[in-house]
């Protein structure tokens, strides 16, 4: 019997995207229908999930590329298994969730406040000093992630947002200036990781045009990603690290990693990896049933 799974994307058609064209094509080569459903375009009708006008059927797993909504979370519903988990999915979105809840003895935490968008400056600057850095808590690919360096740059940052958003503030790491470490995790076992560098910005993501340069997997890099799935039973991460004088810095996570940056800088197949570990877990569910 086939088995099949959702990809829960933006859209049905995401063009060329690499890390869907990835997911589907190593699906494919293990043996599994693999979908891609957009959930802006889908629809609940009179509690049946639709698209393309017809009824969205139950799948043995979901694969979740899209962040927040319930729209979302009734697809992934529908399936029997889910990449990652939903509850945990859905809790480390948040950067301060992360922040408060994940610990290693192989890094360090940068300082770090939580706060509306009516903050006091002095109030943040005395505690972090200047510059420091203002996240979104729930941005991605570098956006809404700000360097501070003074009143006026506060002011602007905070001014193109609601005074009611919530931000993450925190202590700027100057030894990971425009660098840091990208290591991904499948299950818990470090299967590559880069450094990723920009020369014109102090954020380092790959979705602004930062190269990327592979690094070995150090007994530090393995201890962090089994301590953060211990923490979160997420199967497939990108934990992304600062560099400090001493020992890294925890920036953030991103339950939702690219592949393109850390294929391209390792050489691994990293989509085809995930893919054997769905297929391995369904496997052995038709095993025990």
């Amino acid at each position: 019997m086939e088995r099949s799974g959702y990809l829960i994307e933006k859209y049905n058609d995401m063009g060329n995207a690499y890390t869907c064209r990835r997911l589907l094509s190593e699906a494919a080569a293990v043996g599994l229908k693999l979908c891609m459903v957009g959930v802006n375009d889908t629809y609940f009708l009179n509690g049946a999930l639709c698209n393309g006008g017809r009824r969205l059927e139950p799948r043995d797993f979901a694969l979740i590329r899209y962040k927040t909504g319930q729209i979302k979370d009734g697809i992934n519903a529908l399936c029997g298994r889910s990449y990652n988990p939903l509850p945990a999915f859905n809790s480390h979105i948040n950067k301060l969730f992360q922040l408060t809840h994940l610990s290693s003895d192989a890094f360090r935490k940068p300082h770090y406040l939580a706060m509306t968008g009516s903050a006091d400056f002095g109030f943040v600057a005395d505690r972090l000093g200047l510059p420091f850095v203002a996240k979104g808590l729930e941005s991605s690919m570098g956006q809404e992630i700000f360097l501070v360096k003074d009143r006026k740059d506060f002011a602007a940052v905070l001014s193109r947002f609601s005074p009611e958003k919530e931000w993450l503030f925190e202590e700027y790491i100057s030894a990971s200036a425009g660098r840091d470490i990208r290591l991904f995790s499948i299950r818990g076992r470090a299967a590559a990781a880069m450094e990723r560098r920009s020369e014109s910005d102090f954020r380092a993501n790959v979705a602004l045009g930062s190269s990327v340069r592979p690094l070995d997997i150090t007994p530090a890099f393995s201890r962090i990603a089994e301590d953060i799935y211990r923490q979160t039973c997420l199967d497939v991460l990108g934990i992304d690290l600062l560099y400090g004088e001493d020992e890294p810095y925890f920036c953030e996570i991103n339950v939702m990693p690219g592949l393109e940056g850390i294929e391209k800088a390792s050489g691994l197949n990293i989509a085809g990896e995930i893919l054997q570990m769905i297929k391995g877990d369904l496997d052995d569910d038709e095993r025990r049933s």
